[in-house]
């Protein structure tokens, strides 16, 4: 992620496949240098992956792996329309996964 204004490096953001209980799944991550949260810079990357997850990949769900603890990035799943799907341990740490369905941005729409 790169900010516009001065093409500063601020953060990451993109789709991987993770794999979660033996399934592959396709996870939106992103990080943001702490001292620019709460500008929505990272609610907007995970927006543009989550559409192109849709509609170029045409991926069924999207997932984000989040530790519970982690509530901005948590926040920023659930305004990328994300809710919990399931808990799980993943690196040998408790993760939340929250996801969404391809059906439920086109419900939305």
């Amino acid at each position: 992620m790169v900010l516009k204004s001065s093409g500063e490096l601020i953060g990451d953001c993109g789709l991987a496949v993770q794999n979660i209980e033996g399934q592959g799944e396709i996870e939106i991550g992103y990080h943001v240098r702490r001292d620019l949260w709460k500008q929505g810079f990272a609610t907007e990357a995970a927006r543009a992956c989550r559409d192109y997850g849709f509609s170029q990949l045409k991926a069924p769900r999207l997932i984000s792996l989040i530790r519970p603890e982690n509530i901005p990035s948590r926040r920023v799943a659930e305004k990328n329309g994300m809710t919990i799907w399931k808990e799980i341990i993943w690196a040998n740490l408790p993760h939340s996964v929250y996801a969404i369905h391809q059906n439920e941005i086109t419900a939305r729409r």
